[in-house]
Formats: C-alpha cells, structure tokens, sequence
C-alpha cells in the first residue's frame, strides 16, 4: 500500500490549535463579519506510509474563510441549531482553507525536509482548497454528510474534487469530521526517499480533519424581506 500528502479541507473547511500553537485566522465574509468561526480544539493532519514505518504529519498553521448568505441566517436560533439550519439552507456560500506547507510537521526533521522539498514548498507555500458548493444527506450513525465539491491546490497543480464529511452536534457547536484519501502522483509529486532510496514513502496519504465550528460572536443580520432597513 501508498500513500500521499493532501489536503484539504476543509472544508472542507477548517483550522485547530495544534501541539499548543496553531495559529487560526478568521476573514471576515462578503456583506459583513463572518457568521461561523473555528474553535480550540480543531486539528487537521495527514497520515502516510513508508517503506520503514507509518507517518503522521499535523498542521501548525491554518487559516479558514467562510462566506456565509446573511440572508439565508436563523435569525431565530442560536449555537449548533443555528449553524445545521443554515448548513442546510445552503447558507455558506464559499469556504476556503489555506495550509501552509512548512507548517506541516512529523517531528521528523529528515521526512519533513523531503516532504517539503517534493511539495515544492519554496515556489508553492501553500496547499489551498476552495469550496465552491455541497450537498447535505439524510442523518445517519455517524451524523449529517456533507459532500462538498471545489478545488484542491497542491505544488500549483488544481484539481476538482468532492469529499464527504459527518457534522456532529457537541454542546453548541458542530463537529465536523472527514479523511480523505489523496494520491501525490495526482498532482505531480514524486513521493519522498530518503537516504539515498533506501527509505521510500507511498504514494497514497489521507488527510483527516476534526474541526469544531461555532457561531461567531456577531452573526451577519438576515435581509428583511423587503430587502431594506
């Protein structure tokens, strides 16, 4: 079996404070402030092979954007009811992640270097994923799913894709939870060796995201009906 290093996700999307110090930004969305905003307690990180052992790399450095239709906002509910209803009235426009490539950290500093070095770190500094739309499921065992479509952005190299995460209610917020499995050949990557090739990692990784979403401390307004004040 291989594996490969890819994102995203996020969101898709996400962000998490990770081994003490991830750091979170949180734009402000069209037409106003944001209406959703990550929380301590997200993490996102990827899981590979080689031919010596398993690997873990997390993410140290996120940064998450959602565009939300303060339109389509529940003016009437608040925490994890306010963001499924919104969720499911298609009211999160876009969503874009961005992980920086030298964030990516194994605690490995041989691997890390190759893993850079393969992920064309220096000319490309970020893996990014856009969200452009989604569909949401009936609820199962493992919560709401959640396919979302957009593109992946990796070495400069774009490709579409859809993956599917659950939301899970926890107190007021959602939790939301995805692997997704990537190839590196996918986006022209050559999987990393290491001492002279004697060590030789797969060309398959997953990514894997657990990100806590909460409702921002000030939700954009909704539209009255006439669309004025």
């Amino acid at each position: 079996m291989r594996r490969n290093p890819r994102l995203l996700i996020l969101a898709a999307l996400a962000a998490t404070t990770l081994a003490g110090a991830l750091a979170i930004t949180l734009p402000a969305a069209a037409g106003g402030s944001s209406a959703l905003a990550i929380r301590p307690g997200s993490t996102l990180w990827l899981t590979g092979t080689s031919t010596l052992h398993d690997y873990e790399a997390k993410a140290s450095q996120l940064e998450v954007t959602f565009a939300c239709d303060p339109a389509r906002w529940p003016a009437e509910r608040t925490g994890a009811d306010a963001i499924e209803a919104l969720i499911r009235a298609q009211g999160v426009s876009t969503i874009d992640v961005i992980v920086a490539v030298t964030g990516l950290k194994s605690h490995k500093e041989g691997l890390d270097k190759n893993m850079y070095k393969a992920l064309l770190a220096e000319k490309h500094p970020e893996i990014r994923f856009h969200v452009a739309s989604y569909e949401v499921g009936a609820a199962d065992s493992a919560g709401l799913p959640i396919a979302a479509r957009g593109t992946l952005t990796v070495a400069g190299v774009e490709r579409q894709i859809t993956i599917t995460a659950h939301a899970l209610r926890e107190g007021e917020a959602i939790r939301l939870r995805a692997e997704v499995p990537l190839l590196m050949t996918d986006y022209g990557i050559k999987p990393p060796k290491m001492m002279m090739g004697a060590i030789k990692t797969g060309d398959r990784v997953v990514v894997h995201f657990d990100l806590v979403i909460a409702v921002a401390e000030a939700p954009p307004a909704p539209a009255s009906a006439s669309g004025t004040e």
